[in-house]
């Protein structure tokens, strides 16, 4: 979706992904935004709107065949990013 952090981090409008699934989220729950979409419309990636950090769901498997899809490794980079942000805060506010 424009706007969003996947499209950020594809830096494109459409990606490649294994959506390998036979169910999918129709309606989103309070809070959540659409992230990304199938061309059929089916929901493939949301996040917690008001989340203070990454707070992000995908209907797919960025695992499968990683070190051969660009866009997987920079999701899971985000995530690691994200994850060493928190430790650190939570450092900080131990030491504080």
């Amino acid at each position: 979706m424009p706007g969003g952090w996947l499209h950020r981090w594809a830096k494109a409008d459409r990606v490649l992904v294994n959506s390998l699934h036979s169910q999918g989220v129709e309606t989103l729950g309070h809070d959540l935004e659409v992230e990304a979409r199938a061309p059929d419309g089916l929901v493939e990636a949301f996040r917690v709107r008001s989340a203070p950090g990454f707070a992000l769901a995908v209907q797919w498997h960025p695992e499968w065949q990683v070190m051969s899809n660009p866009f997987s490794r920079t999701l899971f980079a985000a995530f690691g990013d994200a994850a060493r942000a928190r430790v650190n805060a939570r450092q900080k506010s131990f030491v504080s």
